[in-house]
């Protein structure tokens, strides 16, 4: 028995309250080792690290959260209301219990089967959850343990800690190197059709629409998929990016993005905003040349004006005082070059989370401009949905209400023999629609190598 733990249960009354939660440190090196050896939970996990590997969070066990049908963040506000009055900490938490997940891109847009249980968007409140930071690593064990007694209270929170003993001490496996048997580029002319139409619409006024991001898919099949060998793949190939993996018992979403969408601290709201592509050069000299093209080239600075114009207005809605933004500059990953801004503000008082993110999704670099225009035509021309791919993901503090939100590019949608790939572009009055496919199959290349390498 833990003697401090079941002291500290007996301390306190459990009358009224059903979700409890108990933390303490933890020694382990890397939430990434960690998580290899994981495949007990395999089913319910999720991992997230920051571009910077200073914050990750890795998810086991079973997930506390009941379904909700169509994953809104107005239903999120209304579960932390109700957890909040029924939630009880045992001893002081050095982690908060956190919901990690991602809403879906666009709720009433066509369906896309092949995303299961994640198409309307999936969040956990995980039993188990490990945060690393600046300060250290802690775990945070959360049950929920309505009407039993104090015994049974302590019984959960071992059966957690015993789970989570086993876990750290299992060796690490070896993931086998995916083989890829087929691949299939989907709907290319009709993708093609999407962009005349958007074109023709945009430079008629047809309706008053400036910009509008179309998304394609690539379909990959093999004997066995392993996602976890995907996911230590991306964290090699695209270090300086948002990494994450949200699984469900059939799928499993994944991906590499290097676009926070919003992140609020006690005091700040911060965001990014990202448009314009262009590939990175073999040398030195040919990067830095395909830089300045891209800095220079009209229709990319068009479309990244549209998305920074955008989000200054926006969050200028829900900031005290002046907003802190940076020059435009280039964000360089392995496989491509983006024009990228960055904006802070002082948090207004009585604005959650929440309420930024729908607020500013879609930004205009994955819906459109204006956006309920943009997300109309969308849901209107595109011929399946979208999932959680261009949505945000990421991990709401459910006691303090901190948390980011990336927005999920660069990403995949896996079972254990198939997976479907993603990338969009946005078009404009001056597109052209062969450039705009040449953009997007460069788009598939860090998802494509993380699966094959």
């Amino acid at each position: 028995m833990n003697i401090k733990l079941n002291s500290l249960i007996q301390e306190e009354s459990l009358s009224g309250k059903e979700y409890f939660s108990y933390s303490r440190p933890l020694n382990v090196e890397s939430l990434k080792n960690l998580f290899t050896r994981s495949g007990s939970f395999k089913g319910n996990r999720f991992f997230w690290q920051t571009p910077d590997k200073e914050f990750s969070l890795l998810g086991l066990g079973e997930n506390l959260l009941d379904d909700m049908g169509i994953i809104t963040p107005s239903k999120i506000h209304r579960f932390q209301q109700e957890f909040f009055k029924r939630f009880l900490t045992i001893g002081k938490l050095s982690v908060n219990p956190v919901l990690f997940g991602g809403f879906p891109f666009n709720p009433t847009s066509k369906k896309e089967p092949f995303w299961g249980a994640l198409e309307n968007g999936y969040f956990i409140l995980p039993s188990i959850l490990i945060k690393q930071d600046y300060s250290g690593t802690n775990v945070v064990f959360t049950v929920h343990n309505k009407g039993k007694s104090s015994k049974s209270l302590l019984k959960d929170f071992e059966d957690l800690e015993q789970r989570l003993d086993s876990l750290i001490k299992a060796p690490i496996p070896t993931f086998p190197k995916n083989q890829i048997k087929s691949m299939e580029e989907l709907a290319i002319n009709e993708f093609k059709q999407s962009i005349e139409e958007s074109k023709e619409a945009i430079q008629s006024n047809q309706i008053p629409m400036k910009k509008v991001v179309l998304a394609r898919r690539m379909a990959l099949y093999g004997d066995f998929l392993s996602n976890e060998r995907i996911l230590l793949n991306l964290s090699k190939q695209q270090p300086h990016t948002y990494l994450f993996f949200l699984e469900t018992n059939q799928r499993v979403f994944i991906g590499a993005t290097p676009e926070r969408l919003i992140k609020a601290t006690d005091s700040l709201f911060m965001t990014t905003s990202i448009a314009g592509s262009s590939p990175r050069g073999e040398t030195k000299e040919d990067d830095e040349r395909y830089g300045e093209e891209l800095l220079k080239d009209l229709k990319n600075g068009v479309e990244h004006a549209l998305v920074a114009q955008r989000l200054e207005e926006q969050l200028n809605t829900i900031v005290e005082g002046r907003l802190s933004i940076s020059e435009r500059k280039l964000l360089k990953n392995r496989d491509i070059q983006h024009l990228c801004m960055t904006f802070e503000g002082r948090r207004k008082e009585g604005v959650s989370l929440l309420d930024a993110v729908t607020l500013i999704h879609p930004s205009p670099a994955l819906g459109g401009e204006p956006k309920e225009i943009a997300m109309r035509w969308l849901a209107e021309k595109e011929e399946v949905g979208r999932g959680l791919y261009g949505a945000p993901i990421g991990w709401y503090d459910l006691t303090n209400g901190v948390g980011e939100f990336a927005v999920a590019i660069r990403s995949g949608v896996f079972s254990e023999i198939q997976g479907i790939l993603y990338a969009g572009c946005g078009i404009v009055a001056n597109s052209d629609a062969d450039k705009e496919q040449i953009e997007t199959s460069l788009k598939f290349q860090p998802m494509l190598r993380g699966v094959e390498k």
